[in-house]
């Protein structure tokens, strides 16, 4: 279970919020030197911009981290137990139950709207659609620093920040609707998008559940690694395969 100090720090309910949404924006900005990226033929930019993006999300992580560490009683991270199977066989079946929950919902969007993909995928596959500095970057970001950084701020803050000591799903809640935030391009309009955002909320919700159930951030840094992996690293070798032949 999640174990958090006696006291909030800070204790301002109002320097909490501008914390997390000061964060929020900087991981919204962070990936931008990658889009820069795209735009250039030249090698030596495309990687000046690449570890511009790393530097710059590695630096959100440990000013994340930073906040986190004054509202957890323990280690914000624990070493790795690889012969707890019984712990990581539960944690590939919180994956299968969040790929389920997904899955659900977008074949219910695919029902009702047609749409197959959010918008954020649809960016992200024509990020990684050509073997380049760009894609490796896109890969390396997607499957390993993002889910450091976005699971120290969306699990661990908003956990640690708010609600406490009410409801015990309330910040789980929160955790889901604030994480699906910066996944999308636009502000839900229409049902489509509505559902896209859904899915994210959903995502980040189980993710929660797993951190706040455990009280280790490192599983749901886990099945979130997990996730975005197995939807990234196939594309890499795609790509690969491509510039083979």
């Amino acid at each position: 279970m999640l174990e958090t100090t006696n006291e909030v720090r800070p204790k301002s309910l109002i320097l909490r919020i501008i914390n997390v949404a000061f964060v929020l924006v900087l991981v919204v900005v962070a990936p931008v030197p990658l889009l820069f990226a795209t735009k250039t033929d030249s090698i030596f930019l495309q990687i000046l911009c690449a570890a511009t993006m790393f530097l710059f999300y590695i630096g959100i992580g440990f000013y994340a981290y930073r906040l986190l560490r004054k509202n957890v009683s323990g280690p914000v991270f624990t070493k790795p137990n690889i012969r707890n199977w019984r712990g990581l066989w539960w944690l590939v079946g919180m994956w299968f139950v969040m790929i389920a929950i997904e899955m659900i919902l977008a074949q219910l969007r695919l029902q009702l709207t047609g749409v197959t993909t959010t918008e954020n995928q649809e960016a992200i596959n024509e990020l990684t659609s050509n073997l380049n500095v760009t894609m490796v970057a896109m890969v390396i970001y997607g499957t390993f620093l993002a889910p450091v950084v976005e699971e120290l701020v969306f699990r661990g803050l908003i956990l640690n920040y708010f609600f406490r000591k009410s409801w015990w799903w309330a910040n789980i809640i929160l955790s889901g609707v604030v994480f699906a935030l910066p996944h999308m391009d636009t502000i839900p309009t229409n049902l489509a998008d509505t559902l896209s955002y859904v899915i994210y909320a959903s995502m980040g919700m189980v993710l929660a559940y797993i951190y706040k159930k455990t009280g280790d951030l490192k599983n749901s840094i886990a099945v979130h690694m997990l996730n975005n992996g197995i939807t990234m690293i196939p594309l890499l070798v795609v790509a690969i395969m491509n510039a083979i032949q």
